[in-house]
C-alpha cells in the first residue's frame, strides 16, 4: 500500500476491501481535500462527512476551507455512475470512487449488462486517470450474488496498481473459568 502515500501518481489505483475500504477512502479523501479541490463519487453511500471534517482538523484550521475543495456526488444505480464518470470532466481533479461495484451487484440488473456498463466506467476512470490520480474501492460481492466477482476481477485488471485487504480476525471469545 505504499502507493497511497501522498502525493499519488496520475494513474488507476483499486482498494478491494470489506466495507470498501470505506475508513481508508475517508482518510484519503480529508488529507487530498487540503491540497486542492477533489472529486468524490459514492456508489455505495459511504461517504460521511464527520470522520472526514475529524481527519482534517488534525491538520488544519482552516475546517471549511478543505471542506468546501470535496466535490461530492452519489449515484444510487449502476446506470447514474456510469452517467457521472462519463459527465467528469478530465480537469485535473484527482477522483476518488467509493464502493463503486455495489449499484452494479444488483440483481435486477444483468450480470452482461452490468460488465457492459462497468466497462463505460473503467474507459471513463482511465480517461480521469492521465491527468489526476484515480483511487478506487470496491467490495466483493455477496455470496448470493457470487457470479458477480467476474465485475471486480475486471475492475482489478484495468488499475495500474490493485490491492485486496482482507478483513481481519474477529477477537477470540474470552476464556471463562468455572
Amino acid at each position: 500500500m505504499d502507493a497511497l502515500t501522498l502525493p499519488l501518481a496520475n494513474r488507476l489505483l483499486v482498494l478491494v476491501a470489506p466495507h470498501a475500504a470505506a475508513k481508508l477512502m475517508l482518510e484519503l479523501a480529508a488529507r487530498l481535500s487540503l491540497n486542492g479541490p477533489l472529486r468524490v463519487l459514492d456508489g455505495g453511500n459511504r461517504f460521511n462527512i464527520y470522520p472526514v471534517a475529524r481527519t482534517i482538523r488534525r491538520y488544519t484550521a482552516e475546517l471549511n476551507g478543505a471542506m468546501a475543495r470535496i466535490q461530492l456526488a452519489r449515484a444510487f444505480t449502476c446506470c447514474q455512475m456510469s452517467t457521472m464518470l462519463d459527465e467528469a470532466p478530465a480537469d485535473g481533479l484527482p477522483t476518488l470512487v467509493l464502493d463503486l461495484l455495489t449499484t452494479f451487484y444488483d440483481e435486477s440488473i444483468s450480470l452482461a449488462e452490468s460488465r457492459r456498463m462497468l466497462e463505460d466506467c473503467l474507459r471513463n476512470l482511465q480517461r480521469l486517470s492521465r491527468l489526476a490520480p484515480v483511487v478506487v474501492s470496491a467490495r466483493p460481492p455477496a455470496a448470493l450474488c457470487a457470479e458477480r466477482a467476474v465485475l471486480v476481477e475486471r475492475l482489478q485488471e484495468e488499475a495500474s496498481q490493485a490491492w485486496t485487504l482482507e478483513p481481519l480476525p474477529a477477537p477470540a471469545p474470552p476464556m471463562l473459568w468455572d
